[in-house]
């Protein structure tokens, strides 16, 4: 597939953060940073959220379906691959594959679209890049919504993390997870392989395990290689991270959701919430990790209520 990129997408995107009623039309493309191209797809019309994807080492198809579907026709969406991940390069810079870059990457996109002010939305791992961003260019962010989010220290998210997955799947889907890393799909990534490997691990991030059939994961030969490789070197990166302390440096608008069966601790959210003054947590009751998925109505009215639009 070949992308186009214009001077026009970035005319559009900004005109819409100033009229609400610009409609853009879904396009796609590249934008270069230290001589790599980083995906980016946008969609909606209204003003503009940007939409950082979890992982890290996934793409920003996990949202999109859902999140078209919910959000696009009230706002504009601006979805990207964080570097090394999805259709972006990077990966074989492990050196750059860190919080700090993912940061200064973001950046880029906000001066390249022209965005005075971002309005983030983070789920996961892009939750905390939020954060990050946030404690480094508060003013640059007008708002912050932080979807069921890597807690702000490694202490809140890991050791609750592994244990409610270890609870949650069975010795049988151990065994069965165990045998497909064993296959020739996995070992030459095969996107099939691993959309049923991840499938089967995810059952244990939602409240009800059925749920796991509507995500739409969007692995292709492209993403694919690239997902433990990223995730595994970020996270190392990260070390063991505790960011509570710069917080405070945040103060634009931010609302936190979370769901009460979430893989990631209510513990977490609240002390996000607690150094962040002008902040709002929402608990999903019986939600996992995937609000949007589970509780698509109330994750939509929140967001609609939360930036006032009809």
């Amino acid at each position: 597939m070949k992308f186009l990129l214009t001077a026009i997408i970035s005319l559009l995107l900004l005109c819409s953060c100033n009229q609400k009623n610009t409609i853009i039309a879904e396009t796609e493309g590249f934008l270069n940073i230290d001589s790599l191209k980083l995906y980016y797809s946008i969609r909606g019309s209204g003003d503009t959220l940007v939409i950082l994807h979890g992982g890290p080492g996934l793409s920003h198809k996990y949202l999109k379906p859902q999140l078209d579907s919910l959000l696009a026709s009230k706002f504009t969406l601006l979805y990207y691959d964080q570097r090394g991940s999805g259709w972006s390069e990077g990966e074989k810079d492990t050196l750059k594959l860190n919080m700090q870059t993912y940061v200064s990457d973001l950046e880029n996109f906000r001066n390249h679209f022209g965005l005075t002010k971002l309005n983030l939305v983070g789920h996961s791992f892009g939750g905390l890049l939020g954060m990050h961003y946030g404690v480094k260019y508060p003013e640059n962010l007008h708002s912050l919504v932080l979807i069921d989010t890597d807690a702000a220290s490694y202490k809140l998210r890991t050791p609750y993390q592994i244990e409610m997955i270890n609870s949650r799947l069975s010795d049988k889907q151990e065994a069965y997870l165990d045998s497909i890393e064993k296959t020739t799909g996995f070992i030459e990534f095969e996107p099939r392989t691993y959309d049923t490997y991840y499938k089967t691990f995810l059952t244990s991030y939602f409240a009800n395990p059925i749920d796991t059939a509507k995500i739409h994961l969007g692995f292709d030969s492209i993403s694919v290689p690239k997902i433990s490789k990223t995730n595994s070197i970020v996270r190392k990166n990260l070390g063991s991270y505790d960011i509570h302390d710069q917080l405070p440096k945040i103060d634009c608008r931010t609302l936190i959701m979370q769901g009460t069966e979430s893989v990631f601790s209510v513990e977490g959210a609240e002390a996000i919430q607690n150094k962040l003054k002008n902040s709002e947590l929402y608990l999903f009751e019986n939600c996992g990790h995937f609000e949007y998925i589970e509780a698509p109505n109330r994750f939509k009215q929140l967001i609609v209520n939360f930036y006032g639009v009809d």
